[in-house]
């Protein structure tokens, strides 16, 4: 079964010097992100990312994420990756090693950690102590190099009872402070939020949630992304994402379809379902392609 998911995979994932498109205009990818007909308008912080690179092919910016999992109770049961378990944790934990897994990924890098911690307490909600430190790798390096199986072991080892409730905020400050103090020069430093509910414990407030993601971006101009899955709500995580100023994107960003859930289109958030792998690992590969810091509208290229 995994072996269906990685090729999904491959049609869905982009590489950054990747050549041809599906529209013609020989830049590579699933999208146009230098062209007119790109999925990802307004709000984006245009010119490269700052480089003055003018997309030009010269240009080669990676990524690193730095990926914040959900792993409260309402996930479902736990499995292991390749498992045909029918729950919102074995879609995500397989989708995740899928894209881990990638060729397509080539060249960039992730770290992760799940909430709520076992050991999570109300104190942390202020500080983000603990989310604020990747359960893999572990440093150095801040990120691994994509692609890899070496994230495969703890997504078979971690479980969705993680108990805590969602202490969102605690999250938040965890993966701000990760990306802040983990930039690599000439890459792309993203943060990614992946929940399937309402924030539950710490500060609940939405627009005090965006508030700490707008004033990250503020400070270092690093975006941060929010995917939901079944059970979010829509309209609470496209407040939250306001902040994390990742680019707008349609309905349908291509095979993906119902990509803004039940926000009014375009939208900042990500709905992937129930997680199915094809369509989270469809969502990752657009994410991915967003945040390519060679391209009008991308992210900001780290300096050196």
């Amino acid at each position: 079964m995994k072996a269906l998911w990685l090729g999904a995979l491959s049609l869905a994932l982009v590489a950054c010097g990747s050549s041809g498109d599906d529209n013609g205009n020989g830049d590579g990818g699933l999208f146009d992100v230098t062209a007119g007909d790109s999925p990802f308008g307004g709000g984006d912080t245009g010119d490269n990312g700052g480089d003055g690179s003018g997309g030009d092919g010269g240009c080669y910016a990676p990524v690193d994420m730095y990926i914040m999992q959900d792993r409260s109770g309402s996930m479902g049961n736990d499995c292991n990756i390749g498992s045909g378990t029918n729950s919102k944790w074995c879609h995500a934990i397989n989708a995740l090693s899928g894209y881990f897994n990638s060729q397509q990924a080539a060249g960039n890098a992730a770290a992760i950690q799940f909430f709520p911690l076992p050991n999570h307490t109300s104190q942390l909600c202020a500080t983000g102590t603990g989310y604020d430190v990747a359960a893999a790798p572990t440093p150095p390096p801040a990120y691994t190099t994509l692609p890899t199986n070496t994230f495969d072991a703890l997504l078979n080892s971690e479980n969705d009872n993680g108990g805590g409730g969602t202490p969102t905020e605690a999250a938040i400050r965890g993966l701000v402070n990760f990306t802040a103090n983990n930039r690599r020069g000439g890459r792309v430093t993203i943060g990614i939020l992946v929940t399937d509910g309402d924030p539950n414990g710490c500060d609940e407030n939405l627009t005090d949630l965006s508030n700490l993601l707008q004033a990250h971006f503020t400070a270092t101009t690093l975006r941060t992304y929010v995917i939901g899955m079944t059970g979010a709500d829509d309209g609470n995580l496209e407040q939250i994402a306001q902040g994390g100023n990742a680019p707008l994107h349609p309905d349908v960003v291509g095979t993906l379809t119902g990509a803004c859930g039940t926000s009014t289109a375009p939208c900042r958030h990500w709905n992937v379902g129930d997680g199915n792998p094809e369509g989270f690992i469809q969502a990752l590969a657009a994410i991915e392609e967003s945040a390519n810091g060679c391209a009008d509208g991308g992210g900001t290229i780290n300096p050196n």
